[in-house]
């Protein structure tokens, strides 16, 4: 799903699952690339949730979605599939379409060298036709009732975030059933609605298939993109430091307006600045 270039240093790209609004599905978005603001709060909050982390970004960087006002709180609205592919799109407006990093064997721990593209990472469109789903249930008696239900937002990611595992996942599905039928569901049907959403929810996941290089061992291991990009951004809070701190000395600029500079702007401006004083 790629996107296009629409103005200055934005791109627009295509929603896998889309925001409705009303009878109306919106299904694109435009994003700007991250400025030194963004880069230096990732760097101060190394320890902030993904769910959080991506709702302060989103906020920062969408411009706008689709052709219709929407009402605020935009990012925490949106599918959890979106977000993600949004932050996926983002981290290529960033840092490019090349992902390696290091990670640890389950095994025994030694490091193992990764690398792949952005083409790489499969993404599963799913446009959204309504706000909420219905779906029949039938029970051991033949009879049948009907739950309506919604998909997950980052919304209701940030509720359940001071939860352990097991009762986040009860409570987020909770905070998705828009209509019960009148009885509490029993497991079983809980899981058919689970499935449900699992079906209709666009999907931007990616399972690296590694063999560690020391112990032979093979295994499959999810790869979190946004968690991945996070941690790229996060490390760099002391070379952003020292490009502020280059940039205030030779310019003397403040330190808001450096960091309201785009990441290749901000380089432009280094390379510009290593260039005269080689010449000199």
């Amino acid at each position: 799903m790629p996107g296009s270039r629409t103005g200055e240093g934005t791109v627009t790209v295509p929603l896998p699952g889309g925001l409705i609004v009303g009878d109306h599905r919106l299904g694109h978005a435009e994003l700007r690339p991250l400025t030194g603001h963004e880069e230096e709060w990732l760097a101060r909050h190394r320890g902030a949730s993904s769910a959080v982390a991506v709702t302060r970004i989103l906020e920062a960087c969408l411009v706008g979605i689709g052709d219709a006002d929407v009402p605020g709180d935009l990012a925490r609205r949106l599918l959890v599939g979106d977000r993600d592919y949004l932050m996926f799109a983002l981290r290529r407006l960033t840092l490019g379409d090349s992902f390696q990093g290091v990670l640890a064997c389950p095994l025994c721990a030694a490091p193992m060298d990764i690398s792949f593209g952005a083409e790489d990472v499969p993404v599963e469109p799913r446009p959204q036709t309504a706000a909420s789903y219905t779906l029949e249930l039938g029970s051991a008696d033949g009879s049948v009732r009907t739950v309506r239900f919604r998909l997950p937002t980052g919304g209701d990611q940030e509720a359940v975030l001071d939860m352990d595992h097991g009762a986040a996942v009860e409570a987020l599905l909770e905070r998705c059933i828009v209509d019960d039928g009148g009885a509490p569901l029993a497991t079983g049907e809980r899981e058919a609605v689970v499935t449900a959403m699992d079906r209709l929810a666009p999907q931007v996941d990616i399972e690296l298939d590694l063999t560690c290089p020391v112990c032979g061992h093979a295994f499959l291991m999810p790869f979190d993109v946004t968690a991945f990009f996070f941690h790229e951004m996060g490390i760099n809070g002391a070379q952003l430091l020292r490009e502020i701190h280059s940039l205030a000395l030779a310019y003397h600029w403040s330190e808001a307006d450096i960091l309201s500079l785009g990441r290749d702007r901000r380089r432009a401006y280094l390379g510009l600045l290593r260039e005269t004083l080689h010449g000199s």
